[in-house]
């Protein structure tokens, strides 16, 4: 009986660290803050973003969410709603391919709607564990968009794109409690290189205690062609208190 109840709790032990070991794989992040923003919309706005990622040696995965929305005099100025999930096989090795995709919807920065799927792979140049991770990305893009279309009479955009995509990404600890993530994208069209997007979003994360950061997010976008009365460049500065789990 003195047997059979040790390999019993022996038995607990071994399902109680495995189901630990399993849930500290899922994170979970909520943000909400004040972002100013400029370009097609210039104006100061609340922006709540949520996301859920599972981080595995062999398979990981995530999805996000983000909601944006301004007003001013009691008229809606700005509201965009958009979200993606990728997929990484072989996260933490050299080389790690993967598959993603990214919606967003904004009438005030001329998309009906816009999606986009990825399929490439990443390739690390340098990391050292909980310090820093720099690495580089190419992939295949297929954009599909829907204008936001104010004048008919106007030339219609192809809603249709096929891009490349290169990627550059920072991930660097400076000090005990700060981070510095930043992350350019340039998107060239295959069939026409002077049609092209750059991206780019650096965020500076301040963790205040074991769940609660407070972030400054910079990001900056520039498309080269863009519907009539659009601006080609968007620019967008957030502070934001984000609670991880």
């Amino acid at each position: 009986m003195k047997n059979k109840l040790l390999v019993l709790t022996a038995i607990l032990l071994l399902l109680s660290t495995a189901s630990v070991s399993a849930q500290n794989k899922w994170k979970y992040d909520f943000s909400i803050g004040g972002t100013y923003n400029s370009g097609n919309i210039s104006n100061i706005g609340l922006r709540n973003t949520g996301s859920v990622s599972r981080n595995d040696s062999i398979l990981s995965m995530d999805a996000s969410y983000r909601y944006l929305y301004t007003e001013e005099k009691r008229e809606m100025t700005n509201q965009e709603f958009g979200g993606g999930a990728k997929i990484d096989l072989y996260q933490y090795s050299r080389w790690s391919p993967f598959l993603a995709t990214d919606f967003v919807v904004n009438h005030f920065k001329g998309y009906d709607f816009k999606i986009s799927f990825l399929a490439g792979a990443k390739y690390r140049i340098f990391t050292l564990p909980g310090k820093c991770d720099y690495s580089l990305s190419a992939a295949i893009v297929e954009d599909y968009v829907n204008y936001h279309i104010t004048n008919p009479s106007a030339d219609t955009l192809d809603g249709f794109v096929a891009r490349a995509s290169l990627r550059a990404k920072i991930k660097q600890r400076i000090g005990e409690s700060t981070h510095i993530n930043h992350t350019t994208f340039y998107q060239p069209s295959v069939m026409d290189l002077g049609d092209y997007i750059v991206s780019s979003v650096t965020k500076i994360e301040n963790k205040l205690n074991k769940h609660l950061f407070f972030d400054i997010i910079f990001s900056y976008e520039y498309r080269s062609i863009v519907p009539e009365g659009r601006k080609r460049t968007d620019i967008a500065t957030e502070l934001a208190l984000r609670l991880a789990f």
